[in-house]
């Protein structure tokens, strides 16, 4: 399958990547079906393509006696990061020319991936200070105590160590400065925020196994029949927030701009992510996210407060009306953050607590040492009641049931069957390429499924 899909890919990006690079290098077709072909395998590291290169025979087979040191694995999976993108487009681009793709529905949704660093050497902004000052130290032998355990002992290993040290410490500053700007209810202890010294751009955050370590965000786009996956990315974060409308950008590139719905879980569908699917034109079907946590709160209190659903929004008198007819006045405005720097008004409404004062539903509507009751309102908050009506109608339900069975097979794949736990290199730019190997290696192996069964389709009916 590997030679048979790799055949058909246009060489000439692949050529570009080693031009002006000294002496003759392997030729990077036979090397890169050794690569797929290790990736459907489910190993991803340039070691044990190395090893496997010297002991299994369909590598042989493919790179036709090629047996590269181990460095020439490693140069070839940074290289790799100049055109996996490019062979991934001409293999959209050809499932499109061959109508096995179907591109206007689109199904999105992402899982983290652990980065290569270890969880148990996060470090805070003293220790770090306190890790440079050493490592300068030692570098200029001026350090008169035993040399700590996590220095290198070679000059090469403890520059690349002072390199990383100093992005961290830039890493680290800008995480604190977005700190600090956070409400001072949101805000953490400074001195409570880490870094990794090992890919310092990787967010500490919790896996799916409630693991606190570095992580890294892979998002796919699939196809809602065929399963290709028709974008990707990867990104140091820990969270899905803010990548609904570039994947639909990016999407829209590679197919050419025919995508017309997007499916996603809740987490896709907040005010800003239905506003840019407004301005892109593109349906989406993803339920409102509720929260979870106000919910068990809720439902762990014997006498839950009214909620917020219960009051109607009378959007010509600008005001709600609360179950007993009375109404709450607009208050006054204030500015709210979200993701990629978009800001939302907030919107407060507040009842006369004369009318609070006396009415039969004071004990359950109004909060402890309250004399009236209050309601907030985003702005854009219309789109999220039409949303929940639209995704309550049982013939969206329906086409809705279809996105499980689409995106999460190809997490399921990667987790399962290629075996991606942790990525291999450090870095965004290296995850990225490994991230487009792992894509490509899923599409080739689909692709071909899908020309076989069209191939069989055609000779049963001739």
């Amino acid at each position: 399958m590997v030679e048979r899909q790799v055949n058909q890919i246009d060489r000439e990006t692949l050529d570009q990547a080693y031009r002006g690079s000294g002496s003759d290098p392997y030729d990077p077709i036979p090397l890169l079906k050794m690569v797929l072909y290790q990736y459907e395998k489910g190993n991803q590291s340039p070691a044990k393509w190395f090893e496997e290169a010297e002991l299994n025979e369909g590598m042989h087979w493919l790179g036709r006696g090629y047996t590269p040191a181990r460095r020439t694995w490693y140069e070839f999976r940074d290289r790799a990061g100049k055109f996996i993108e490019h062979v991934h487009q001409q293999i959209i681009t050809r499932s499109l020319e061959e109508d096995l793709l179907d591109p206007t529905v689109g199904v999105q949704d992402g899982t983290t991936v652990a980065a290569c660093a270890s969880r148990h050497r996060l470090v805070n902004r003293p220790t770090l200070k306190k890790r440079t000052e050493q490592l300068d130290a030692i570098v200029q032998s001026r350090f008169d105590d035993e040399v700590p355990k996590w220095v290198p002992a070679t000059d090469t290993g403890k520059k690349d160590l002072g390199e990383r040290m100093k992005q961290a410490s830039d890493v680290l500053t800008e995480r604190i400065e977005k700190n600090a700007k956070k409400p001072s209810d949101k805000r953490k202890d400074p001195d409570k925020i880490q870094v990794s010294l090992s890919d310092p751009q990787a967010p500490p955050g919790r896996d799916k196994l409630k693991v606190f370590r570095p992580l890294y965000t892979v998002q796919y786009v699939v196809a809602l029949v065929s399963h290709l996956i028709m974008s990707y990315c990867c990104e140091p974060a820990a969270t899905d927030v803010g990548t609904l409308g570039p994947m639909i950008d990016k999407t829209q590139k590679a197919v050419d701009g025919r995508l017309k719905t997007m499916m996603a879980d809740a987490a896709y569908c907040s005010i800003v992510d239905l506003q840019e699917c407004q301005q892109r034109d593109i349906e989406l079907l993803a339920p409102v996210q509720s929260n979870s946590m106000t919910q068990s709160k809720k439902q762990k209190n014997p006498s839950p407060q009214i909620p917020r659903e219960d009051f109607v929004w009378d959007e010509v008198k600008n005001c709600y009306h609360c179950p007993q007819g009375h109404r709450l006045d607009y208050l006054d405005r204030t500015r709210k953050k979200r993701h990629n720097d978009h800001q939302l008004w907030e919107f407060r409404y507040r009842c006369d607590p004369a009318h609070c004062r006396g009415c039969p539903l004071a004990a359950k509507c109004l909060r402890p040492n309250s004399a009236s009751r209050g309601i907030r309102r985003l702005e854009g908050q219309e789109l999220l009641d039409v949303q929940r009506k639209k995704m309550a109608d049982p013939e969206v339900q329906s086409r809705y049931r279809l996105r499980g069975q689409t995106v999460e097979l190809a997490f399921a794949d990667i987790k399962g069957n290629r075996q991606l736990v942790r990525f291999h290199g450090r870095g965004p730019s290296r995850a990225r390429t490994e991230t487009g190997l792992l894509v490509v290696a899923q599409n080739l192996l689909r692709l071909d499924r899908l020309e076989r069964e069209l191939l069989n389709r055609e000779k049963t009916t001739t």
